[in-house]
């Protein structure tokens, strides 16, 4: 793999780079140079636009996350030694990176593929329950409950509340049990749903190295699938992060990374999301070299990432990115509420209808209610989430603008309260994995909302 010869480069920053406390990289290294950053850039935008349509504002955020990932680096909390990459590592970076990557096998296989902002070309989705806890008995009609759906075109797993009983405890024995309970059960969940080669997102029951390195492997997780490493907020990694990293280079395994910049946090606001987004992306490659990457943002008190005011910030980054790279971006509809209501719905779609015309190669979700309710999650708000991301395929940003600032004004108040749902085994029926009425009602009435309002055919 390309990556063998870089990667000895990224583990030597690790441990040859000037020694920084964590405290004063959060303030000196991200707070400050992003507050500054913001300024420099005039980085601000209409409190009215959801999804700003302005390319010199992008290219200035863009401009502004370089600068940042130039600057600051990436911060590794096992050697509490700053990571740093010069102006040229980091242009081999954006000019080496894949813009295009197949998962999965045989006739289940889909290939994803880097977009330009109002490309009308088709966004890649993948659906799934993303981490949220399920009882053993239920994992199986719950990842079916999207593996059927054929508009999703790989899945992404929940996470075990126990393994053959026991708790999953990080770091110990049982993560590596559970992980390979997960591989069994998934493996099981493809084939029901006539799709063995489709591509699983994994190991979800990985908290540390131990339960990826030792479930993709022989009989297990396959280099196909789709597998996780994530900065840690804000720009940070650590040496179970890049453990994987390494097993993953040399099994030749597809990576997705991921990063959780915090809204209202050490970056701020939108502006600085925007800004520590950018960052973030480029970062993510510099450091696992990955084949798509995700912002995956985080509200500081709400947990979710569907916040009318984020939105902005996480389509101009994402716009930045994709008008001055080749990144495989994706976004993650990180939702307050939950399945069963209309707000999971609206929040899925308005992340959804930012993010296409903004240039995303996939689309990603629903993690419903912030993924801590167990069992709250369904395949249904999937399938409603790709119909959405299909149609928002043909859309111009200023058409997007104002669909998301209607839905926003549906969903902002209920946020505050948190609706969360219902269990999947109150929304479907178990054995037959099927909606029941209560839930496929609502999800009708809200696909006719669309069309009727906004013109848009689900």
């Amino acid at each position: 793999m390309r990556t063998r010869g870089r990667l000895l480069d990224v583990l030597d920053k690790a441990e040859t780079g000037p020694i920084v406390e964590e405290q004063e990289w959060d303030v000196e290294y991200i707070q400050k140079p992003i507050a500054r950053l913001v300024k420099e850039y005039d980085v601000s935008w209409d409190k009215d636009l959801f999804v700003p349509s302005d390319d010199d504002l992008a290219d200035r955020v863009f401009a502004a996350g370089l600068e940042l990932a130039r600057e600051s680096g990436v911060y590794c909390t096992s050697t509490k030694r700053r990571m740093i990459w010069s102006q040229a590592e980091l242009d081999e970076v954006i000019a080496t990176s894949p813009s295009q990557v197949t998962l999965g096998e045989g006739e289940d296989a889909t290939t994803i593929r880097a977009r330009r902002p109002e490309e009308n070309s088709k966004v890649t989705v993948c659906g799934g329950a993303y981490g949220i806890p399920v009882p053993e008995d239920q994992f199986v009609p719950i990842m079916l409950s999207y593996a059927q759906e054929p508009l999703l075109d790989f899945i992404d797993n929940a996470s075990l509340v126990s393994t053959y009983g026991r708790p999953i405890r990080a770091a110990s024995p049982w993560e590596a049990v559970g992980c390979w309970q997960e591989v069994d059960l998934s493996m099981e969940v493809v084939r029901r749903a006539g799709r063995p080669g489709m591509a699983i997102g994994c190991a979800e029951n990985s908290p540390t190295e131990i339960g990826e390195l030792s479930s993709t492997s022989y009989g297990g997780f396959r280099p196909s699938d789709w597998h996780h490493a994530a900065l840690v907020s804000e720009l940070k990694t650590n040496y179970e992060q890049l453990t994987k990293v390494v097993h993953f280079a040399r099994t030749g395994s597809h990576i997705h990374t991921f990063a959780n910049n915090i809204f209202g946090g050490y970056p701020g606001g939108a502006d600085g999301m925007a800004v520590a987004l950018v960052a973030s992306l480029i970062m993510l490659q510099a450091t696992y070299f990955g084949c798509t990457v995700n912002p995956g943002p985080t509200h500081a008190i709400l947990s979710c990432d569907t916040y009318p005011d984020m939105i902005p910030g996480i389509a101009v980054a994402l716009q930045g990115l994709n008008r001055n790279t080749n990144l495989m971006t994706t976004a993650f509809a990180r939702t307050a509420g939950g399945p069963g209501t209309k707000t999971i719905l609206y929040e899925a779609a308005a992340l959804a209808l930012a993010a296409v015309p903004s240039g995303i190669a996939l689309m990603e979700g629903v993690q419903a209610a912030v993924g801590i309710e167990t069992a709250h999650c369904t395949g249904l708000e999937a399938r409603f989430l790709a119909q959405v991301t299909h149609a928002a395929e043909q859309l111009s940003r200023e058409e997007a603008n104002r669909i998301v600032q209607s839905l926003t004004q549906k969903y902002a108040d209920d946020q505050k309260t948190k609706p969360v749902g219902k269990p999947f085994d109150q929304l479907y029926d178990v054995q037959k994995v099927k909606p029941l009425p209560e839930w496929q009602n609502l999800y009708v009435e809200v696909c006719q909302e669309f069309e009727q309002e906004y013109g848009l055919n689900l």
